[in-house]
């Protein structure tokens, strides 16, 4: 009994964390984050520059009824390597940003290694202030 216990913890641990598996074709946009109003998600290409380098699209979507700044780090995982790319910057209230013309457009593996799970972590949503709406 305990060792079952053991197990689904670490399921916990591992769900928590934010991968997904992009290959799973049950769906084919994922969710690697819901919360605070700040949604993270994803679509994988397995030939992302048109050859055989795997590319993923990052969709945000900000369902609040104000501006947010977001920070996280994307996990992208191979076989054998772990790969992060630093993700920030804000959104109006109910605005989405998706793909390459806002930076969400990655292709993190120029040799040919595929792309086994997209994580996140360290995920941050603040409230932006009336003070910083200027900024663009």
């Amino acid at each position: 009994m305990k060792y079952t216990s053991k197990a689904l913890c670490i399921l916990l641990i591992v769900t928590y964390s934010g991968f997904c598996f992009p290959q799973d074709i049950e769906t084919p946009i994922k969710r690697l984050y819901d919360q605070n109003g700040f949604i993270v998600q994803f679509i994988f290409y397995s030939e992302g520059n048109g050859v055989f380098n795997n590319g993923v699209v990052i969709f945000l979507s900000n369902k609040n009824e104000f501006d947010i700044f977001y920070s996280f780090n994307l996990v992208f995982r191979t076989a054998m390597i772990d790969k992060t790319e630093k993700v920030s910057g804000h959104l109006k209230a109910r605005e989405k940003k998706v793909g390459s013309n806002e930076g969400l457009y990655f292709i993190p593996f120029k040799n040919g290694k595929s792309i086994t799970a997209v994580g996140i972590n360290s995920c941050k949503v603040e409230k932006r202030s009336k003070s910083s709406s200027n900024i663009n």
